[in-house]
């Protein structure tokens, strides 16, 4: 209703022109107006219909322009609804439009419909107009135009190389996951006399002795007799002095009695770069031997190397 006032206000300040009416029993005074008279293509414009008539007469305003095409374009074309209102003895169309081809453009508005007592007129609107101009230059000869562009050239993706690129390096990251897994998988136990007995056999196996070096034989030999009996024996540790060793073992008897003797000369040897002969190194591997044998027999008596040791008492008995 907004709208509707201040069309009417724009109306009473411009006179509308008016088309006459040929009979005098049916007074009937119409304008219209278009504001503004001149556009730019899809510039919107309003064309203001007003009617004044005695009272009982009936209007029918057009619901719109023609909107049949010419040479594909829609010349004029209505926007929303148009919107009527009544004042009094007169009534008022708003009309919102849009024209798309420029020059003098006809609204091609039909006429509006006035019936009274059976009589009708029909006001025409055939004279509504507006001026759409041109946004060309006056002269286009004298634009020059922009260079074109050179066509956009997309580089081309080889995607099977990157995907086999990946699955290669998804198959290295597997791999090499799975031979962690493998490396650090849970060895099965080693029994300490069998670990024991594989490293006597490595040792002798260096030819230390024929090459001179006592000392370094005598130490490596006491090594693996001190690790299997941290194994095997309880309450021995690997970190045990000599000292602790003797005292939680109190070897006694038999071959273990010779374990003070090679345990004390191996901490001069390798603590105070003592000297050992041939023939004592010697003795003490084959008396280290004995006392893992011994040893063994004593912990574990269902061991072979038990039965092996009583074995050969009974034959000396």
């Amino acid at each position: 209703m907004t709208f509707v006032v201040l069309a009417l206000l724009l109306w009473q300040a411009v006179a509308p022109q008016a088309a006459p009416n040929p009979r005098a029993e049916l007074p009937v005074q119409m304008g219209f107006r278009v504001s503004p008279d001149t556009v730019l293509i899809g510039q919107p414009f309003s064309l203001f219909i007003k009617v004044l008539a005695p009272k009982g007469v009936r209007f029918e305003f057009p619901a719109g322009p023609d909107t049949t095409t010419q040479n594909g374009i829609r010349p004029i074309e209505l926007r929303g609804d148009k919107v009527v209102s009544m004042l009094g003895d007169t009534a008022v169309a708003l009309y919102s439009l849009v024209a798309w081809d420029v020059g003098t453009q006809p609204l091609r508005m039909p006429d509006v419909r006035v019936t009274f007592e059976g009589q009708e007129r029909r006001p025409p609107l055939a004279g509504a107009s507006v001026f759409v101009k041109s946004v060309l230059p006056a002269d286009t000869s004298l634009r020059i135009p922009k260079p074109a562009r050179p066509l956009i050239v997309l580089a081309v993706i080889n995607w099977w190389l990157w995907l086999m690129i990946l699955a290669a390096a998804i198959a290295v990251v597997l791999l090499w996951w799975v031979w962690r897994r493998w490396r650090n998988r849970p060895k099965p136990p080693v029994d300490p006399y069998v670990h024991a007995q594989t490293e006597f056999g490595r040792i002798e196996a260096r030819h230390l002795l024929e090459d001179g070096q006592y000392a370094e034989y005598f130490a490596a030999m006491v090594d693996v007799t001190r690790e299997y009996l941290a194994a095997r024996v309880p309450a021995v540790r690997r970190s045990d002095t000599t000292s602790e060793l003797l005292r939680t073992m109190n070897p006694r008897e038999g071959v273990e009695s010779e374990l003070p003797r090679w345990l004390e000369e191996a901490d001069l040897v390798k603590f105070a770069r003592g000297e050992i002969a041939l023939e004592d190194a010697r003795e003490a591997g084959r008396s280290l031997r004995g006392v893992v044998d011994h040893v063994e027999a004593r912990v574990n008596p269902e061991s072979q190397v038990a039965k092996r040791i009583a074995s050969a008492k009974a034959r000396a008995a």
